[in-house]
């Protein structure tokens, strides 16, 4: 038998608890930051991304855009069962696990019954918010024309970058909404976002989510797309933004106009959100 006592603050268990994570974060610094960078550059990679997030997490700092917890910006939300799945193997390009789960949650909040998705990628997002809607929903997901293994270029409008041009040429043949339960409820649209014809689809949908390409040019036209395609009181959602150090230009666009759309962050994301007028 053992007893269990309160903790207090200033008790020495406390103090040595808080010493040992200090000093084993300190280490873990060191290896990775400097030591491993000769080595296996990529585990540098890896670490240095997630303490990146971690510092853009805790150090947000905005007067636009506030940034909010999601049950703030979604009363009743805290209620809500979702579905996932589908999400493994984690390729890396999509959001992350606690992201789906909210940005699940949002669509079941909502009671979207249509979402329009700009950037599919692998379809990872796109079949968790298909896997939300009723039995009727529908969501339509637009992305650039699939590349092949001997293709070395792609015309865009706008230019991108790097980490947009590696998720251009990956093989998005194998989506994850194929050959799956909800894969009717998708309907998969190619083009380049900056030209694609919008207007059979214009006010239609309760969510639409902003996942493309991230230069300043496409940011600018999905989000003027995503305004034209939302209905009113339908909700915008962009992922990638933070306070710019990974996403520059998501992070000057939206600040620029979050005074007239009224945007917010939701934290612990890279989510930004807007409700339609």
């Amino acid at each position: 038998m053992s007893t269990a006592t309160r903790w207090k603050a200033s008790s020495w268990e406390r103090v040595s608890l808080g010493a040992k994570r200090y000093f084993g974060s300190w280490s873990a610094v060191v290896e990775y930051l400097v030591l491993k960078p000769w080595l296996r550059p990529g585990l540098t990679n890896r670490f240095a991304r997630g303490a990146l997030s971690l510092k853009d997490d805790i150090g947000y700092r905005s007067s636009v855009i506030p940034a909010k917890d999601v049950w703030e910006l979604f009363p009743g939300i805290e209620n809500v069962e979702i579905r996932m799945g589908r999400t493994l193997p984690d390729e890396g390009s999509s959001v992350s696990f606690r992201e789906m789960v909210i940005l699940c949650s949002i669509v079941r909040c909502e009671n979207a019954r249509a979402v329009f998705e700009i950037g599919t990628s692998l379809g990872v997002t796109t079949f968790n918010m298909a896997l939300n809607l009723p039995e009727h929903g529908i969501l339509h997901t637009l992305d650039l024309p699939l590349t092949t293994d001997d293709q070395n270029d792609i015309s865009t409008v706008y230019d991108v970058s790097v980490s947009d041009r590696k998720m251009i040429f990956a093989n998005r043949q194998e989506r994850r909404f194929l050959d799956s339960s909800i894969e009717s409820k998708v309907h998969p649209l190619f083009s380049d976002s900056a030209v694609f014809d919008y207007s059979p689809y214009r006010s239609s949908y309760d969510v639409v989510f902003v996942d493309g390409a991230h230069s300043l040019g496409y940011v600018e036209s999905d989000t003027k797309a995503a305004f034209a395609l939302v209905r009113p009181g339908g909700l915008v959602i962009w992922h990638d933004y933070n306070n710019g150090f990974f996403w520059p230009d998501v992070h000057h666009y939206l600040t620029r106009i979050a005074p007239q759309y009224g945007i917010s962050r939701i934290r612990g994301t890279m989510f930004a959100v807007a409700r339609a007028s």
